[in-house]
């Protein structure tokens, strides 16, 4: 019994006093280390071109709320003013650390899925794709149709990167505890995802077909260049490559873009309506694009989009819990500092009270 009991005095402090989101990031770290000491792979720090292409959209949103947490900062004089600014900043701050952990975290099971499954599914999704979404074809044939333009071929990216930055932005000026639930989900999806590459590999269906974007067939062809590099060279590649080619794995399912912009959409529905009216459109053509372009088979989206309903979900209950223990510690603490305070009071009356005979008569 009392090891039950010492349990769930460690459960319940946890649920109070431990960040979620740094949960998430200590179990991706330990998962991480455990898979690189069982496959003697090796972990490298990405190459500062790789932090450029992937911190210049990912950092974008944090950089703005500093800002936008530090421009009042001339109106206050108070010290109280700029505690809680510099509180508020290191938080931003905090927050781009924790996703930006979880994201070199979630790309290094990326690159390593095929050594430490060496398998793949895509034949299967390849029929799954020709039974299920052939009513794609003409879909995408269509597409393939436009004219190659850069800005239209770029969308698929942009878009995502849109959703993402808005959404950070949003949702932290409307609340903490609304952006936290729209971060957590975000995260989830990001390391269970990571996880779901190495259960269920595949490098995607344009070993099959011609990308209806030209842009985005020749990444694919570098890609899958470093796909095959790595296959050939193994862990010794990895010693010498990871660093430049960090962010260049492949792994289609789940689609991850369809799963986080899914999370956006829902949130945006949840307490932003009119954000969602925005959100709608690039939704659908994140959906479209990942097909056309033929990052993901049809079965990498459903599962995708399932994989962040089950983040929606489990973040909301994570964050009501953590809430709530936090508050009930909150309230016992105030209740203790209370009852000292009353017992200060009453300590001290009858010590005045002693102190003045005269006054017992009066």
């Amino acid at each position: 019994m009392k090891v039950i009991r010492s349990q769930m005095k460690i459960t319940r402090w946890l649920l109070a006093r431990a960040a979620p989101e740094w949960m998430v990031v200590v179990a991706l770290l330990l998962l991480t280390l455990l898979l690189r000491e069982a496959f003697q792979i090796p972990m490298q720090w990405p190459a500062i071109s790789q932090l450029n292409a992937v911190g210049m959209g990912y950092l974008v949103p944090f950089a703005v709320l500093c800002v936008w947490v530090i421009m009042p900062l001339p109106l206050f004089r108070q010290k109280r003013a700029w505690r809680q600014v510099s509180g508020q900043v290191i938080q931003q701050l905090s927050d781009a650390f924790c996703l930006g952990l979880v994201l070199i975290l979630h790309f290094h099971i990326k690159l390593w899925a095929p050594l430490i499954h060496p398998v793949s599914y895509d034949s299967i999704y390849e029929v799954v794709d020709r039974t299920c979404f052939f009513w794609m074809d003409p879909l995408i044939a269509w597409r393939s149709h436009w004219p190659q333009i850069n800005w239209i071929n770029h969308l698929y990216f942009v878009f995502f990167v849109w959703m993402f930055s808005i959404s950070f932005v949003v949702h932290n000026i409307r609340g903490r505890s609304e952006f936290r639930r729209v971060f957590l989900a975000s995260l989830l999806v990001q390391a269970f995802g990571a996880i779901l590459y190495v259960m269920a590999p595949a490098v995607g269906p344009f070993i099959y077909h011609t990308s209806a974007n030209a842009w985005m067939g020749e990444m694919e062809k570098s890609f899958y260049g470093v796909h095959q590099g790595l296959l050939a060279g193994g862990n010794n590649w990895l010693q010498y490559n990871t660093g430049p080619h960090l962010f260049e794995g492949l792994a289609a399912f789940p689609s991850l873009h369809a799963g986080a912009s899914f999370v956006f959409l829902y949130y945006s529905w949840r307490y932003c309506r009119w954000l969602s009216l925005l959100y709608g459109p690039f939704f659908v053509w994140i959906i479209f694009e990942a097909m056309a372009t033929r990052w993901h088979y049809g079965i990498d989206l459903i599962a995708g989009i399932a994989l962040a309903c089950g983040s929606i979900a489990l973040s909301n209950l994570w964050m009501r819990v953590h809430e709530q223990a936090a508050g009930k510690g909150l309230l016992q603490a105030g209740s203790t500092l209370l009852v000292q305070g009353l017992r200060l009071e009453e300590s001290a009356v009858a010590d005045t009270s002693l102190g003045e005979p005269s006054s017992w008569f009066e």
